[in-house]
């Protein structure tokens, strides 16, 4: 009964479509065919963060359109937050700090129970011939495994009135060490090889968010400890996500990864694992 549907994000992999209903407006996320289990995953996660009181669409209705899985969410207020602080950069400072309380309010809830059967699942991501870095980071484990969304940052949240409205693709979301979200987030703001890309006002700008966003995560959950390896873990990381679209269009160049290479064995170093 949909009046209206206009197609607002993604590829292949990952569609997001408007639609105008009577009663609204919704988002329908549609899936790849054949990942049921990555549909009802993300359904579960939102769902646990809705109930935490974490800003995230809600979940209307669960099912399949086309072939593919689909949910129908809310249509949540707000722009993505990189476009709310290039129309507004006086507000880096106010944004980032709601980015960094947001991020660690996250990691406050329990992740769902089928999360939980793989809470070493982010340990993986490193790939292939990193055992030594995995063995530290197993060596710093502590408390519960918390929520992690593992691709937090500007181009996922939504914006509104000064504050983060929404928090958006959970299809990463594992349980595990909030260490590793927070090393993620930061490798993704600072190391992101193709940052020079962005539009001068955000490449000005984003070392104002980041202080800003970690002096409010700080602020609500205090200061992560011994970073070191969790920084090295999010480089090996965009290194494995990145390596097949170098030199492609929109990808990084050589010297791009070449860099990220660098700061990643730093951390290594610092972390006794080089």
């Amino acid at each position: 009964d949909a009046r209206t549907a206009e197609r607002v994000r993604g590829g292949f992999d990952l569609l997001i479509w408007r639609v105008e209903r009577p009663g609204g407006a919704f988002a329908l996320r549609l899936f790849r065919p054949g990942q049921e289990q990555t549909c009802r995953k993300e359904q579960l996660v939102m769902d646990a963060a809705a109930a935490a009181g974490l800003p995230v669409p809600g979940v209307c209705a669960a099912g399949e359109w086309r072939g593919r899985p689909a949910l129908l969410l809310e249509w949540c207020p707000g722009e993505v937050l990189v476009q709310a602080l290039q129309r507004a950069p006086h507000q880096f400072w106010r944004l980032g700090l709601a980015f960094g309380r947001t991020q660690a309010q996250l990691h406050t809830v329990a992740p769902p129970a089928p999360l939980l059967g793989d809470a070493d699942g982010w340990l993986r991501w490193s790939g292939d011939g990193e055992e030594a870095l995995q063995r530290r980071l197993r060596s710093l484990a502590q408390g519960r495994p918390a929520l992690l969304h593992l691709d937090y940052h500007p181009l996922n949240v939504l914006a509104a009135e000064g504050r983060i409205s929404a928090v958006l693709d959970w299809s990463n979301a594992r349980a595990g060490d909030p260490r590793a979200d927070v090393a993620r987030t930061h490798s993704i703001l600072l190391a992101e090889p193709m940052g020079r890309r962005l539009p001068l006002v955000l490449r000005l700008g984003r070392y104002v968010l980041v202080f800003a966003w970690q002096a409010g995560y700080r602020r609500a959950a205090g200061p992560p400890q011994e970073m070191a390896a969790f920084y090295a873990w999010a480089g090996a990381v965009m290194q494995r996500d990145l390596a097949h679209r170098v030199g492609k269009p929109g990808g990084p160049t050589p010297e791009g990864m070449a860099g990220l290479r660098r700061w990643t064995e730093r951390w290594k170093r610092r972390a006794g694992v080089a």
